[in-house]
């Protein structure tokens, strides 16, 4: 009996289905720290843009452990070295923590730098070891526009001379698009570490650093704005509370409840102090 071949056509195989992976939604948190250092590159270029004295510098931003509690920015001159060739160039280092207070702020801090920085490349002597600005600082904080803070304590302008600093009117309408573009980059603020509060600074903002020494090497400085006796200390404590509820109540130095921001860690508010009985 004949037989006959017959040829089998497979069902054609059903196509091979491709997972799609999203893109990465724009803003995302990884992106908020990168988008931060793009505004301060951004502002750092427009300072340099309206006073080319200010010298080029790698801008960072980051975390500054311990010193945030005190130091909110930083310039250090020659940091960073090209992988080709011997160049050197300066730093510019922003702290997280200083993005709590803002982009007004914030900028504030840059343009502090700046005064550095400029400073730096002029081979003007503007802030000793000990973090005491001096008149020549102050000369050079005022051409880049920025003025002296009128609340000042006489113990912080002794400690730190004339670091304390802000930036007038007009420099203020200056950077408006800057400062626009940093408050619009800052989408998180980094949730200090209540660990490292303890400090002997006294958290005068960008630049200043220092311990409890006095502080002055420099011949054009009044006798008046230098440390010369060490502070004694008042043992009638004070009593202070927080927002919890109840509120936790801790008993300390009233000059250290004036002139530090202590604050609590279940609520993160700032202690107050409370006259009730």
């Amino acid at each position: 009996m004949p037989t006959e071949a017959i040829a089998v056509t497979p069902e054609p195989s059903p196509a091979l289905s491709l997972e799609v992976v999203p893109d990465p939604p724009a803003g995302s948190v990884a992106e908020i720290a990168a988008g931060v250092t793009g505004a301060l590159v951004g502002a750092w270029n427009a300072i340099r843009a309206q006073h080319p004295d200010v010298p080029e510098a790698v801008i960072t931003m980051a975390t500054g452990g311990r010193e945030s509690a005190r130091k909110l920015a930083h310039f250090e001159p020659r940091r960073w070295r090209l992988r080709e060739g011997d160049d050197v160039h300066h730093e510019v280092f922003v702290t997280a923590e200083s993005l709590q207070g803002g982009a007004e702020e914030v900028f504030s801090h840059l343009l502090h730098e700046a005064v550095h920085a400029v400073c730096e490349a002029r081979g003007v002597d503007d802030c000793s070891a000990s973090q005491y600005h001096n008149k020549k600082f102050r000369d050079a904080a005022a051409e880049l526009g920025l003025r002296q803070k009128g609340d000042v304590s006489a113990y912080f302008k002794k400690k730190y001379g004339f670091a304390g600093t802000e930036p007038t009117e007009e420099t203020a309408a200056a950077y408006a698009e800057q400062v626009m573009a940093l408050d619009e980059a800052i989408r998180a603020t980094r949730v200090p570490s209540f660990f490292a509060t303890r400090t002997r600074g006294d958290g005068a903002g960008g630049g200043v650093a220092g311990d409890d020494n006095a502080a002055s090497d420099y011949d054009d400085q009044d006798e008046d704005e230098i440390p010369t006796v060490k502070e004694k200390e008042d043992r009638n404590y004070a009593k202070a509370t927080c927002g919890c509820t109840p509120p936790t109540v801790i008993r300390v130095s009233p000059r250290t409840l004036s002139r530090k921001n202590i604050m609590c860690a279940d609520c993160t508010t700032v202690f107050t102090r409370d006259d009730t009985a």
